[in-house]
């Protein structure tokens, strides 16, 4: 009985079985480099007006109610190389009692200005519906588009 062996590769075999990872491999840390999100000193480093960013840091400074329907604080971020204004609009019932030293996550709007920017989360878009996130104390905060109800999921950390 003969044992039957696999056929021997030629080079252009070789060369496939070495060329495709290598593709793939390039292809995967393009596609992560583009849709990477950008953060808060990244859109401060670009003078960025109104881009989309995911963040957080840690609650620096609080500051007093002046509008019934937002509450906001000085936020540093999280390396600590630089400190920012966010600013979390009110809806319905659901509201954050900010205290200092707390971290707060987001993915919201961000405004360059020469004192480090603002960042709001949630926030309307252009089309008028809500969009982004806040988490605060396990919770996260939800925009609310008309119609929809308020919610609050608890997040694992």
């Amino acid at each position: 009985m003969s044992v039957k062996r696999p056929p021997e590769l030629t080079w252009q075999d070789k060369a496939i079985l070495v060329a495709i990872p290598l593709v793939v491999f390039t292809i995967f840390m393009l596609a992560n480099y583009l849709s990477r999100d950008l953060t808060v000193a990244d859109a401060f480093e670009q003078k960025l007006v109104d881009v989309d960013v995911r963040d957080g840091g840690n609650i620096m400074q609080v500051y007093p109610v002046v509008a019934t329907d937002t509450v906001s604080c000085r936020v540093k971020t999280r390396d600590g190389k630089m400190d920012f204004d966010f600013v979390y609009p009110i809806q319905a019932s659901e509201t954050i009692r900010f205290e200092l030293g707390h971290t707060v996550q987001f993915f919201g709007q961000y405004k360059y200005d020469a004192k480090g920017g603002t960042v709001t989360a949630p926030y309307k878009t252009k089309t008028g519906r809500m969009n982004g996130w806040t988490i605060y104390e396990n919770k996260r905060y939800i925009g609310m588009n008309p119609g929809e109800p308020a919610s609050t999921e608890p997040q694992g950390m």
